[in-house]
């Protein structure tokens, strides 16, 4: 049995969602519920999985997968009115502020902040400590990096999140295997 979740009485939660240890769910979540995918819709396919020590404030929608569990990773935030799109995946470390929209199939990696009211277009790549800045467009088209500051809409790359490196206390070797990573990516 799963110790210290606490979830508000009007969170709704679908039978289809695991939640780990040290997971807070606030007041009017909805989670684990059908996704907006006309393929798929009204059926529920997979779930959802919360990771232990992940904070979901209040209002947070989070739709289940239909090609896998939709995945919020270890120490996760999720302010008010933001909403995960299905087939999500978000590693460790990740902020997602209020009313940030993520489409379906994104991929978010270690330790990316998503501004209040960022877009997230479906299928994209967020890389590992980057920043979105509030309001943000992130479009299909856009080929994002790891560690970028993106701001505006659509969104462009104005420099590095240099905040978020320091915060991160990644060495010179581990910045270069993330960078590795999104060379071979692409």
């Amino acid at each position: 049995m799963n110790n210290n979740i606490e979830i508000h009485p009007s969170a709704i939660i679908a039978d289809n969602v695991i939640i780990e240890d040290n997971v807070y769910i606030g007041p009017n979540c909805i989670i684990g519920f059908p996704a907006e995918d006309k393929n798929t819709f009204p059926s529920i396919p997979f779930g959802v999985r919360i990771c232990s020590g992940t904070k979901i404030t209040g209002n947070v929608t989070i739709d289940a997968g239909t090609v896998r569990d939709t995945y919020v990773g270890r120490n996760c935030f999720l302010m008010k009115g933001s909403h995960l799109g299905h087939d999500v995946f978000m590693e460790n470390d990740v902020v997602l502020s209020c009313h940030a929209l993520v489409g379906g199939h994104v991929h978010i990696k270690e330790g990316s902040n998503l501004g209040l009211g960022c877009i997230i277009h479906q299928r994209q790549t967020i890389w590992h400590y980057s920043m979105i800045g509030m309001g943000a467009i992130v479009t299909k088209k856009l080929v994002m990096e790891p560690f970028g500051i993106y701001v505006g809409n659509p969104a462009k790359k104005i420099g590095t999140n240099k905040v978020g490196l320091t915060k991160s206390g990644l060495d010179e070797r581990a910045m270069a295997s993330i960078q590795e990573e999104f060379n071979a990516s692409r």
